[in-house]
């Protein structure tokens, strides 16, 4: 294997900075962390329960 000193060539990648500041925990709201996902979920369980009773069954 190479070792990072040896290697010379140029590359494109950058860094991406994922530290938990705390001016991030200012936009989570109420709605965007409870709202959304618990309707999301009365959604998704309405459309499985209603594809369930509505698609015919076979002879």
């Amino acid at each position: 294997m190479e070792n990072n000193s040896q290697n010379n060539k140029t590359t494109s990648y950058k860094v991406v900075d994922l530290s938990n500041n705390d001016s991030n925990k200012e936009k989570n709201s109420f709605s965007k962390s409870v709202l959304i996902p618990f309707f999301s979920g009365i959604l998704g369980t309405s459309l499985v329960i209603g594809t369930c009773f509505g698609v015919p069954r076979g002879s």
